[in-house]
């Protein structure tokens, strides 16, 4: 498979191919799913709304029942009348007659209706029965059945009463066969109980038949039907299997019997296998107990998915010819251009670069194609203007050819005399190159003079600023003393001051022991005054003296305990006028000579902080003279340096230039040879010229 176009069209083949195989079988997969899945949802839906319409019957039948029901209760106001007395039975009769048929004529399906009383208290035939054969007849009133004929326990003829009686509630009853009018029915029975005390039942019997043909219309898919069992797994309604048939008994059946008896399973679609059949299922639970059963073959459920599989399918084959087709015509509008390029790229291989009449519609194309002719035209044209090239190359090589021969004798003439010219020079060069070597030892000396002046100004430099950060730190030092300093002498005439404020207390002391001298005073002068008065009253006085005498003691106790505190405050005022003394000769010497001293030394220390910091801005001037003194230096032993290599180099090279003159006048002789090849060449390129055709 050589041809480009073949392979495109296998490559689009292919991959068109596996793509619609990988998409088409995750469509088939997922569609089938989905259609499954909604096949069942369908089912459950479908159940779900038959369901609901059995069981909207039922609750019609269920909501006459009640009203009778809700009749009796109202009629119903004396119990222990309706036991005892037949006339008050009577009259709730006729009631109740003229209300059930009423009732049960408003019914769709309604055979019957009835209400019985306890037998235990009334006639065993007493109560309401209605009965007709269809809805199309009416009503006739019928004897009850004579409870007396059949015992309790006779479920198979009387449970209609005694079952919904044991119930305590409303009951469904099953479907049975009433073998008078040959029809299937099924009963709704309310017991009456009032005050826990049983009355009897209130109910109707219904054609079976109206529900049955709701299950006959329901359908599902194509084929699918339904069926009711019972609350045991019996069949209850069946259009192929007999009624009263256990499930359990059927071929195939467990699973079915298993969902049925699974109160979780209900709503739920359930695959079975009955008689080989692969089936689903899905139950409702009617009102009266009974089992909705929807069921229908799964193939019809997954028809559906076997039409979307067909129509994927048909649409793979279309895109696979969709493809073949595309991948036809990108073959041939990919290779159509490639083979129109290969055709000029195998003219240009022959050196022919006549116009091709492809080539400006190749060139205007947008893609690789274009790309490619644009590539290839821009190649020609090199390739032309190449040969151009040549061919102007070898006519001006031929006539430069004959100008060097030509000069070739004029430089050998030539060379001879540089040769003598270029040896007289390099001697020169000799001589220059020795007085320039004295120049850079000289320069060499200046140089290392300078750099030791620039070492000490460094060490000058070092110097200044360690005495400026010794300024610094003796400035910092008296500062800080200072400072201690005036906060004491602020501390001293502070609390100097708050202890003259307080000595003075001591004068209010003179006063208060002048005051307790004046009280002391007069009370000695109450004690004697008192001793007189006493004495005047005799004997009955004589207490009263003794209290005179004792208050004119404590007043002299009193004038001197007062005479010392004098003594002690006068010794208090002479300390504390010591103290002041003190504290004022304390603060003139902190004022007058601390502080000054203190003020001069920060003087002294600023000067000399001021002093470093000029010797250190002097320094760092003289060394910033000797780094531009060094560098200029520096840069003259550059300079001479170069110079001396130069002349070196020059004088190196102008002995050989003398050689090389001298080489020169040996290759000339041999440029006559070469001129001779030359030309020999420049034939053969006029001939290689003449091979390409423009």
């Amino acid at each position: 498979m050589r041809s480009i176009k073949a392979r495109i069209l296998v490559t689009v083949i292919v991959c068109t191919l596996l793509s619609s195989l990988i998409c088409g079988g995750v469509s088939i997969v997922n569609s089938s799913r989905t259609v499954y899945a909604d096949s069942q949802k369908e089912m459950q839906y479908a159940c779900a709304n038959q369901a609901s319409a059995l069981n909207a019957q039922m609750s019609r039948v269920e909501q006459s029942v009640n009203t009778a029901y809700n009749v009796a209760l109202q009629q119903l106001t004396d119990v222990e009348a309706f036991k005892t007395s037949k006339a008050y039975v009577d009259n709730f009769t006729a009631v109740m007659n003229e209300m059930l048929y009423e009732v049960g004529g408003n019914t769709e399906g309604a055979l019957t209706a009835y209400i019985r009383y306890n037998p235990e208290f009334t006639e065993p035939d007493s109560g309401v029965f209605w009965s007709r054969s269809s809805d199309a007849e009416k009503f006739e009133a019928l004897v009850p059945t004579d409870f007396s004929m059949y015992s309790p326990d006779d479920l198979e003829h009387v449970g209609w009463y005694y079952i919904p009686v044991q119930n305590g509630k409303p009951t469904w009853m099953d479907p049975y066969l009433n073998s008078n009018i040959n029809v299937y029915m099924v009963s709704y029975v309310i017991p009456i109980v009032i005050n826990g005390e049983s009355i009897g039942i209130i109910g109707m019997d219904i054609d079976f038949e109206k529900f049955t043909a709701t299950v006959d219309n329901a359908t599902v898919f194509e084929t699918g039907f339904a069926f009711l069992t019972d609350g045991k797994g019996n069949i209850s309604y069946h259009k192929s299997i007999e009624a009263g048939t256990a499930l359990s008994g059927l071929e195939d059946s467990d699973a079915m019997t298993s969902a049925l008896a699974d109160p979780a399973m209900e709503g739920q679609t359930v695959n079975y296998t009955y008689q080989g059949i692969e089936k689903d299922m899905c139950y409702k639970t009617l009102t009266n107990g009974m089992r909705y059963v929807l069921t229908a073959p799964e193939s019809e459920m997954k028809s559906a998915a076997s039409h979307i599989t067909m129509l994927i399918l048909i649409g793979m084959l279309v895109a696979v010819a969709i493809a073949i087709v595309i991948g036809t015509i990108m073959g041939m509008a990919i290779t159509k251009p490639i083979t129109q390029i290969n055709d000029i790229v195998s003219k240009t291989a022959r050196f022919n670069f006549a116009k091709n009449a492809n080539s400006d519609r190749l060139c205007k194309r947008h893609d690789e194609s274009g790309n490619m002719a644009n590539s290839l035209r821009e190649m020609r044209a090199s390739l032309r203007s190449m040969v151009a090239d040549i061919q102007r190359t070898y006519s001006d090589l031929d006539e430069t050819l004959l100008k060097i021969a030509n000069t070739t004798e004029k430089v050998q003439g030539m060379s001879g005399e540089n040769s003598e010219m270029t040896q007289g020079l390099a001697a020169a060069m000799e001589e220059t190159a020795a007085a320039m070597e004295t120049v850079n030892n000289t320069v060499n000396q200046i140089r290392e003079r300078a750099q030791v002046i620039r070492d000490n100004s460094k060490d000058g430099e070092r110097a200044s600023l360690e005495s400026k950060q010794r300024a610094d730190d003796l400035k910092n030092t008296t500062g800080e003393a200072q400072n201690k300093t005036t906060q004491m002498y602020r501390g001293v005439q502070e609390k100097s001051a708050q202890a003259m404020e307080q000595a003075r207390a001591v004068e209010k002391i003179n006063q208060l022991t002048q005051s307790i001298l004046d009280i002391s005073g007069q009370t000695n002068l109450l004690a004697l005054n008192a001793s007189i008065e006493a004495a005047r009253a005799g004997e009955a006085g004589r207490g009263f003296a003794v209290v005179a005498d004792e208050i004119g003691g404590l007043a002299s106790q009193t004038s001197s305990t007062v005479s010392n505190i004098n003594g002690i405050t006068t010794e208090v005022n002479r300390a504390v006028e010591n103290m002041e003394s003190c504290l004022q000769e304390t603060l003139s010497f902190l004022e007058q000579t601390v502080l000054k001293d203190y003020s001069d030394f920060m003087g002294v220390a600023e000067k000399y902080t001021q002093d470093a910091s000029n010797f250190e801005a002097n320094m760092k001037t003289i060394g910033n003279e000797v780094d531009t003194l060094l560098n200029a230096i520096v840069e003259i032993a550059d300079s001479v340096n170069n110079i001396t290599l130069t002349v070196g180099e020059a004088a190196d090279n102008i002995s050989s230039i003398a050689q090389k003159t001298e080489d020169v006048s040996q290759l000339v002789e041999g440029n006559a040879e070469l001129v001779e090849t030359n030309s020999e060449n420049v034939v053969k390129l006029k001939n290689i010229v003449e091979m390409f055709k423009n």
